[in-house]
């Protein structure tokens, strides 16, 4: 995302989250607008989107149709991005930051976390779209986006940007987390759960929010320290 060659390595320091703040803010901001696009588009006709809805039923053919062992693949990602799992580890990863005191990291991961929930919880009930296949009618959650794959990319891209360091290649974690990432999309899809345009907007409101938090909070700081500094 922002790993362009940097001429030189330094140490990382509390807050050193991206290489240039500004660029990945733009970045972010073009991920949750693509967001913002698919909300749009789902809004306009909640039951039947145009042309989303063709390319969402036709990516449910598609995943309908593979062999069996993927559906319990599916499953066991269910289980794995659920909060009972990614509640806690996103508790771990604060703790671990705590003890490290390394506040301005701490802040872009709960802003993060904070930032991919709220959009998240306003979404869901505000467009109310149904699933592919009924579920549990008490069940409050609705399809758009995709809460597993919001979180998913939420934990992955920012592990990647608090526990390593912007001075050094991060192309091999960058691929990491998108392995991961689109494993829970499409696992959503198979297990018929969601559309393939809610993962895609899950996987991006997370990751867009992961990048803007951490750019965002690394800005508050620099601006910080140059103020203390003049």
């Amino acid at each position: 995302m922002d790993e362009a060659d940097c001429p030189r390595v330094r140490p990382r320091r509390d807050g050193d989250l991206v290489r240039d703040p500004r660029r990945s803010i733009a970045i972010g901001m073009a991920m949750l607008a693509g967001v913002a696009a698919l909300a749009i588009a789902v809004a306009s006709d909640v039951e039947a989107p145009p042309i989303l809805q063709w390319l969402d039923d036709a990516w449910r053919r598609t995943a309908l149709g593979w062999p069996g062992w993927t559906r319990s693949a599916g499953e066991a990602f269910e289980r794995l991005g659920a909060g009972v799992v990614m509640v806690p580890l996103r508790i771990v990863v604060a703790i671990w930051l705590v003890v490290r005191r390394r506040r301005w990291d701490l802040a872009a991961w709960l802003l993060g976390w904070i930032l991919a929930d709220v959009l998240t919880a306003v979404l869901k009930p505000g467009l109310a779209r149904a699933r592919p296949t009924a579920m549990d009618p008490e069940n409050p959650f609705t399809s758009f986006p995709s809460a597993h794959a919001k979180t998913a990319a939420q934990v992955a891209i920012g592990l990647v940007l608090v526990a390593s360091s912007p001075w050094r290649s991060r192309r091999g974690w960058y691929a990491l987390a998108a392995v991961w990432i689109v494993l829970m999309a499409t696992s959503r899809t198979v297990v018929d759960h969601h559309w393939l345009s809610d993962v895609v907007a899950g996987s991006l409101l997370g990751a867009g929010a992961a990048l803007l938090a951490a750019a965002a909070t690394q800005l508050v700081r620099d601006g910080r320290r140059s103020r203390r500094d003049t």
